[in-house]
């Protein structure tokens, strides 16, 4: 089984146990075209990624008994619970990365004597990209110019974003920053 949270919550606190994640390599892309009449071909206005949905092959592990079950049964809804919103998932095979998604479907469990195995499907609307855990924290500039690096491991390239703070009592007079970030 695979270690697996969501919402900051352990699969295995609840009896779930994750045997698979089917993540797709990239989200579906939504190409932006138009076509003319009496005019060959279409216009093409490029494409961006849509909403991607990642599978979660699992097993609700209980005692026994029915009604230590349909306990857990309960445990797995609860935590799922489409009206949450988004939640943060992480995996154990997959460190430092934080895929942010809602339940999106249907809980069919098939049940196997005191156990079920059911597919979980996990909607990434707004964030189809895993985030990177990386945090830097408590950087003191003292001098200028100064150079702080900043390195992602997550799967799209982007800009940090970076928050000063004057903690000191005097007023700081010609401040610049400068975006020197580039695309390669």
């Amino acid at each position: 089984m695979i270690d697996a949270t969501a919402d900051g919550k352990s699969f295995k606190s609840i009896g779930l146990g994750l045997k698979k994640h089917n993540i797709p390599v990239l989200p579906p892309t939504k190409d932006h075209s138009l076509e003319i009449a009496e005019r060959d071909g279409e216009l093409d206005f490029g494409s961006t990624y849509g909403a991607r949905t990642i599978d979660l092959e699992c097993v609700v592990m209980a005692d026994d008994t029915t009604l230590d079950y349909h306990r857990r049964v309960a445990q797995v809804a609860a935590l799922f619970n489409a009206k949450k919103g988004d939640i943060v998932f992480t995996f154990g095979d997959l460190p430092g990365r934080r895929y942010i998604g809602r339940y999106a479907g249907t809980l069919d469990i098939e049940k196997i004597l005191w156990d079920g195995e059911l597919t979980i499907p996990i909607k990434m609307g707004e964030h189809p990209f895993p985030e990177s855990d990386e945090n830097i924290k408590e950087v003191i500039i003292t001098q200028s110019p100064q150079t702080v690096s900043v390195i992602s491991t997550g799967d799209e390239r982007v800009s940090p974003i970076i928050v000063l703070t004057n903690i000191g009592n005097t007023d700081i007079r010609n401040f610049r920053i400068a975006n020197e970030y580039q695309v390669e």
